[in-house]
């Protein structure tokens, strides 16, 4: 068959623009729009569910861990990737013996207590030291605050605990007491949440009227519970690297903001950064610290504050320091850090009780990033009154990974789209489709979805199938199936080798339940596909 004078069947989908095929093939919400055109951005509650999609996980300002490591699989090293993420920055040497004095937020009781061990002891901090005994009458070790003073106690084989006396045990009580062990170079530290391990010392430190538990620990040590409790000790070497000397800096850069002002330098939380102790440590990240060793960044003679997150979802935020830009960034973005969840309007209007029924969502965004940027202002029109509300406080009342979002009116999750889109597409991470990009529309008695990378269309008698951008845009164009004459899609797109027209082949086909839509292979618009009854 060719396509010369009046083919003997219709062929329709040859005149449309890229521009039109695009309006066409998403819908409500249009595809990646350019940030000029996404500044405003408003969804119109036609479902009782709407679905939002987010994108990256976390502040997005400095390094994206996801980006480090495709960055890294893409042939990288590391201080590529830093020089990448953190732009202006030198890597320099912070010298060896380094300590860092952590503290163990998740003890609170005021008091520390560890396990007997051969070779554990306690020291205070003028220097002197008491091996403490082993035995079965002693099966814990306390530090108590007593006013100003430490008193020392261990609990017997009943479980009592008595406070501990020898003559030989001459420790200054208004002096700093800490754990350590002379043999393992480990200590064991109860804790109510579960028992941990941690290299170095543990000291308690008076704090107030109360005490707090701090971990002197070598900054290399601390740094093998800290990279593998940041990112999976399986992923790419330089990743890991990359993860090593921002981890480190970042910790330098902490203590040197405090100052020395506090009884710690940093805290074991994600808060500060994620530290475990012995639990984390693996021998690919142990790799890692040590082929880095001492290595951090600087920037103007100071440590840089070195953020990192999980993902910027493809475009990183600005933050207070020259070296932390808002940029473009191909390495976490070929990672699809891309979550779509339905939200009922029920559930917005609990939290947003002023609005009544919700009738309209308006986004405002910063003009960066996939969709048209992150999110700066929402606001909620409903039949009783409009609130406006941030991004970030949008985010967090309903439990959003990110601003950088988008949302659609929705696929309800009880559809024959959403089903096949979440078991046989991957959801809103799979290649194929990705997020929606528009309302769940009732056409001709069937459901049509549009999709950022295509559609699904669903009736009774066929099914949920999928059509590409471009296959969608020239079925639209013909008129759906209301008026193109082809019915519903009967079959998803598939690859299609014989040679049937000119220039389509190798090319892609939908069968209707009258006729077919032939695409060129890798088609991006409806002119490069035909459209066939019969």
């Amino acid at each position: 068959m060719a396509t010369t004078s009046a083919p003997p069947r219709r062929f329709l989908g040859r005149c449309l623009t890229a521009a039109a095929t695009t309006a066409l093939a998403v819908g409500v919400l249009g595809a990646a729009p350019t940030p000029a055109e996404a500044a405003t951005e408003q969804v119109t509650a036609t479902n009782s569910t709407l679905t939002i999609t987010t994108a990256g996980w976390g502040h997005g300002r400095g390094m994206s861990q996801y980006g480090a490591q495709a960055a890294a699989k893409q042939g990288l090293s590391y201080s590529k990737i830093l020089g990448f993420y953190y732009p202006g920055t030198k890597l320099e040497s912070l010298g060896k013996n380094d300590t860092v004095r952590v503290w163990i937020t998740a003890d609170t009781d005021n008091k520390l207590h560890v396990y007997p061990a051969t070779g554990l002891r306690v020291r205070d901090s003028a220097g002197k030291t008491f091996t403490l005994p082993t035995g079965k009458n002693y099966t814990k070790w306390r530090i108590s605050r007593s006013g100003s003073k430490r008193v020392l106690y261990y609990r017997d084989a009943k479980g009592k605990y008595r406070k501990y006396t020898n003559s030989k045990f001459k420790l200054d009580p208004k002096r700093v007491w800490y754990f350590d062990n002379t043999k393992t170079g480990t200590v064991k530290l109860y804790l109510a949440s579960g028992n941990r391990t941690y290299r170095g010392s543990l000291a308690l430190r008076f704090y107030g009227s109360g005490a707090r538990t701090v971990n002197n620990v070598s900054m290399e040590n601390y740094l093998r519970s800290v990279v593998p409790s940041e990112m999976p000790a399986s992923w790419n070497a330089e990743a890991l690297k990359a993860q090593t000397v921002a981890a480190r800096t970042y910790a330098a850069r902490y203590r040197a903001n405090l100052g020395g002002k506090q009884v710690y330098d940093i805290c074991n939380t994600a808060a500060c950064q994620v530290y475990k102790g012995t639990m984390t440590e693996y021998s690919a990240s142990d790799a890692a610290v040590k082929a880095t060793e001492g290595k951090v960044l600087t920037y103007d003679k100071k440590y840089a504050w070195t953020e990192f997150s999980s993902s910027n979802g493809g475009y990183s935020v600005k933050g207070s320091y020259a070296y932390i830009k808002a940029q473009e960034d191909p390495y976490d973005a070929s990672t699809n850090q891309v979550w779509s969840t339905p939200v009922k309007t029920s559930t917005i209007e609990k939290k947003y009780t002023k609005i009544g029924t919700l009738k309209s969502i308006t986004l405002e965004r910063d003009g960066k990033g996939r969709w048209g940027g992150r999110v700066t202002q929402v606001t909620l029109t409903g039949t009783k009154g409009t609130q406006k509300v941030s991004g970030t406080s949008f985010k967090s009342a309903l439990g959003l990974r990110e601003t950088l979002m988008t949302i659609s009116g929705g696929l309800a999750t009880n559809s024959g789209n959403y089903t096949r889109w979440q078991a046989d597409f991957g959801g809103s991470k799979g290649a194929l489709l990705g997020v929606p990009a528009g309302t769940e529309q009732v056409r001709s008695g069937g459901l049509y979805a549009p999709f950022e990378g295509g559609a699904l269309w669903w009736s009774k008698a066929t099914g949920s199938h999928r059509l590409s951008a471009a296959a969608n845009a020239a079925y639209l164009q013909a008129g759906g199936p209301e008026k193109s004459g082809l019915g519903f899609p009967k079959t998803d797109e598939y690859a299609f080798t014989k040679k049937i027209v000119d220039d389509f082949t190798p090319a892609t086909r939908v069968d209707f339940e009258v006729g077919m839509i032939l695409c060129k292979a890798n088609a991006k618009a409806a002119t490069d596909c035909l459209v066939s009854l019969g």
